[in-house]
């Protein structure tokens, strides 16, 4: 977070600056960082008060020392009355009215004290608009063109550029580390008995608050250059994003290799452990169930196998892709293909604790294509074949398997499976939720009836005592059903199959209003 001033030379020497590379002035960075740890220490869970005008007056004193002020004495006292009238609003009272006021009055004064105060009401209107809304956008922008900078100057030094190639590994790498210890609660357990009491008293609203802060007081700090429209981008060419020199640090071949060599190690703990408690069925550690041990890792496993692919198809985009990183990349997709199978049979584990429903079966299909996915990654290496090849493969199989879910009765296989399973038939597993089967609809009636069919003691802890009650919600389902799909429009072939299936298991079911 710098300011840029543009600096032009001659010619770009040796271990100097490419012409027009801009340097930045750190400046800005420091007064920025300054107000919003004072913005954060006055205002965050606080009401705001005579605290917010003073804020602001120190915050147009350090925009004016940072920005260089144009115009004459007529300027500065309509600017100074303009900010006393505005303050002085706001010490009165801090209301929204006043604050709608006060903050474009004061973003107006420093356009014009600084010069970038256009001719014709529109254009001024457009300046302290962009200013407000558009200038806390740009602190990205410009920080990234320091980044750039600051990049080009690293080169220069060996220690500097190799500590730069870790940023990628080992800031991913955390990512990763937070991941598994959301999906696995033995690492969790590990956590826990590190001494990181420390962090208990890191506030993470007042961090999100300070970074806000920045964004906000941006355009404040930096006022040149807001006026005006902002221009549309340029589209990049396909090579372009290859000379970006961040990319070209971030992305190296020393990078990938470093970050799939790291992303490995992290990975294979994680496989060691669910190969050794899911996959052999050992004893967790003691306060870990395997319905948490199963539930808790099912979906961040799958949320870690794609951000792992991600990584891996950008590496590749980037040549040169070493023998390294081809024995790394498969090495890492393997083990991704293992983890999405581990979070297959950590969700079979909980849906025979829990029952299946149609959420989680969406998710053991939406997991299957996830380690498809992954597998064609490695058949796009095998076969040399490009990105947009690997992404028109994953949308045919995409496309494959919602063609074979359509097809398939799922209501009557998610009510067959649950009534398979439960309790009452099995003598092992849930208590069977069958107001859950009303829900599915009438394709569920067929499982519904084999559940009614069971001895009645069986099903007396399952809440319904009498049998009634499942009884009669059968016959509403059914006749619901009936009711509704009485005229040929409505006609199908499975809904004509179950129409055959209550025709031949009435019990009660009005069956007048059929066709």
């Amino acid at each position: 977070m710098t300011d840029t001033i543009p600096v032009t030379t001659a010619g770009a020497t040796p271990g100097g600056d490419a012409p027009g590379l801009p340097t930045p002035r750190s400046s800005s960075g420091i007064v920025l960082a300054g107000l919003a740890t004072l913005a954060t220490a006055l205002f965050y869970d606080a009401p705001l008060g005579v605290a917010l005008p003073a804020f602001l007056a120190l915050l147009c004193g350090g925009a004016l020392l940072l920005n260089p002020p144009a115009g004459g004495m007529g300027r500065w006292a309509m600017a100074a009355v303009t900010l006393v009238a505005v303050l002085a609003l706001l010490v009165d009272a801090v209301t929204p009215l006043s604050l709608l006021l006060a903050i474009p009055a004061i973003a107006a004064c420093l356009l014009h004290l600084t010069g970038r105060w256009p001719a014709g009401l529109d254009g001024r209107v457009w300046s302290v608009g962009a200013m407000l809304v558009l200038g806390p956008w740009r602190l990205g922008r410009d920080s990234l063109a320091a980044l750039e900078w600051g990049v080009n100057h690293v080169r220069r030094s060996a220690i500097v550029a190799a500590a730069a190639r870790w940023v990628l590994p080992l800031g991913l790498g955390l990512i990763f580390c937070l991941l598994f210890t959301t999906a696995n609660p033995v690492l969790g357990l590990w956590v826990d008995r590190l001494p990181l009491a420390f962090l208990e008293d890191i506030d993470a609203g007042r961090i999100v608050f300070w970074m806000v802060a920045l964004a906000l007081l941006w355009p404040f700090v930096k006022v040149a250059g807001l006026a005006g429209p902002v221009p549309a981008p340029a589209l990049a060419g396909p090579d372009e994003g290859r000379d970006d020199p961040v990319l070209a640090l971030l992305l190296s071949p020393a990078t990938v290799v470093r970050a799939l060599a790291l992303f490995n190690a992290l990975f294979a703990l994680q496989s060691a452990m669910d190969i050794y408690y899911l996959w052999t069925g050992h004893d967790l550690p003691e306060g870990v169930t395997y319905a948490a041990y199963a539930h808790q890792g099912a979906y961040p496993l799958v949320l870690t196998a794609l951000l792992a692919a991600l990584f891996v198809l950008v590496a590749l985009e980037r040549p040169p892709v070493t023998g390294t990183v081809r024995r790394l990349v498969i090495a890492w997709i393997a083990q991704n293909i293992l983890l999405v199978l581990s979070a297959m049979l950590r969700l079979a584990a909980y849906v025979a604790a829990y029952s299946l429903t149609g959420l989680r079966l969406a998710a053991f299909l939406w997991m299957a294509l996830v380690a498809v996915g992954l597998g064609l990654i490695l058949a796009r290496m095998a076969l040399g074949r490009s990105n947009r090849w690997l992404v028109g493969a994953n949308l045919a199989a995409t496309a494959a398997l919602l063609y074979a879910a359509a097809w398939t009765n799922i209501p009557a296989l998610i009510a067959a499976y649950n009534v398979d399973h439960c309790r009452e038939a099995a003598g092992g597993g849930p208590d069977l939720d069958w107001t859950y089967l009303g829900r599915l609809g009438p394709q569920a009636i067929p499982a519904l009836d084999r559940y009614i069919a069971l001895p009645l003691h069986s099903r007396a802890d399952a809440g319904d005592v009498s049998g009634a009650n499942v009884e009669a919600l059968r016959r509403n389902v059914a006749q619901h059903f009936l009711t509704r799909h009485a005229d040929w429009r409505s006609w199908t072939v499975r809904d004509q199959g179950l129409r055959d299936y209550l025709a031949a298991h009435s019990d009660g079911i009005d069956q007048t209003r059929q066709p």
